[in-house]
């Protein structure tokens, strides 16, 4: 797929993975929509 991105991270123990995992995807969802406002996918 055009869209599927990898990532390495490297987290500190004091991080929990799925706190940090649902960061990474709440701000990339931002930044989607700040993006493509408005626009619908057909």
């Amino acid at each position: 797929m055009k869209d599927h991105v990898h990532i390495c991270l490297s987290i500190p123990p004091k991080f929990a993975v799925e706190n940090v995992v649902e960061y990474l995807k709440g701000e990339s969802a931002i930044s989607i929509a700040k993006n493509f406002r408005g626009r619908l996918k057909l």
